[in-house]
């Protein structure tokens, strides 16, 4: 009866000994991923960083949408970059696509495409690099020479604006490039500021003319726009102030037409900082949505299925040649 009442015991494997690999648990966790899975899913949880010292294009979305926005934009970004530079971008790992987990996958078509994908890579320069962000509608892209942020994203809404029958954008709405990404802390915006505003401005005690800068008693006045998210050390008083500082008295302010405008990012621990020119405001302020927006208003004005007085100010081409 001793024996009868005792149990079986069980072999014993390397799974039972201390440190030994832990049992799969079932679901996704014990499936055998693809390098290209695993980037995705690196992606999700944080994935590449902004570090200072890099250069991209903020981009806010619609709700939700974040993985099927970073997709669409990459796509876009390619498109003008071969068309403008004449470069092929090397294609986007992570791109998001649908934002819900991928369940089945066809395993060996995965890594054919993932082979394919690296050896268009090794030719191809890598221009674009998403950056999913943890606040829900903003995105990042990291961009890298010959890309000029500005002139990139201020050439993608003069196409529109010439042409905006095309929509090429669903989920997209503002674009803001930045010349340089720095420390989000009061020494971080100084060193951010001092090499994006010497290029288009005097600086406090610098005798010394700028390139960009116009003659004598023509420098241009400037409106200065700043955008804080996520971050409480740095307040929009605190650092509309130090910007301006750093900016010679000589230089007007013009809050309703500047002719260059200082755009200022501020997310979690990075701060960046950019300049445009006086068409900013007429090119709704890089809001491609509100361009499209604009363009279908009119056609519908004239069609006479939205009343003329209801018609919201739409941009032009002419228009923007004028403040350029």
């Amino acid at each position: 009866m001793a024996d009868a009442s005792k149990r079986k015991k069980r072999p014993v494997d390397d799974r039972d000994q201390i440190g030994g690999p832990k049992r799969s648990k079932g679901n996704s966790r014990g499936k055998w991923q693809t390098p290209h899975q695993i980037t995705k899913s690196a992606s999700r949880g944080g994935g590449a960083r902004i570090e200072p010292g890099d250069q991209g294009i903020w981009a806010t979305c619609a709700k939700g949408q974040e993985g099927r926005a970073t997709g669409e934009l990459f796509t876009m970004f390619a498109e003008c970059a071969e068309r403008f530079y004449g470069i092929l971008a090397a294609p986007e790992e992570n791109l998001g696509g649908d934002d819900e987990d991928d369940e089945d996958v066809d395993i060996e078509a995965s890594i054919k495409k993932e082979m394919a994908t690296i050896g268009e890579s090794r030719k191809q320069p890598k221009l674009f690099s998403s950056v999913r962000t943890n606040a829900p509608c903003v995105l990042f892209f990291k961009t890298r020479a010959p890309i000029d942020p500005c002139e990139f994203v201020h050439r993608i809404c003069n196409e529109i604006v010439a042409d905006p029958k095309v929509k090429r954008l669903k989920y997209i709405n503002r674009l803001t490039p930045m010349i340089l990404m720095g420390r989000a802390t009061e020494s971080g915006l100084q060193e951010v500021g001092k090499m994006v505003l010497a290029k288009h401005f005097r600086l406090s005690g610098d005798d010394v003319q700028k390139e960009s800068g116009t003659d004598e008693g023509v420098l241009p006045s400037y409106a200065i726009r700043p955008t804080i998210r996520t971050h409480r050390e740095l307040q929009r008083d605190v650092v509309i102030k130090a910007v301006a500082n750093m900016v010679d008295n000589a230089h007007g302010v013009n809050l309703t037409k500047p002719d260059k405008v200082i755009l200022v990012e501020i997310y979690q621990t990075v701060c960046g900082m950019s300049v445009v020119g006086d068409d900013w405001e007429a090119l709704k302020r890089y809001n491609i949505s509100e361009l499209y927006g604009g363009y279908k208003a009119n056609i519908q004005a004239k069609n006479g299925s939205l009343p003329q007085e209801a018609l919201p100010e739409a941009v032009s081409i002419n228009e923007v040649t004028q403040a350029s």
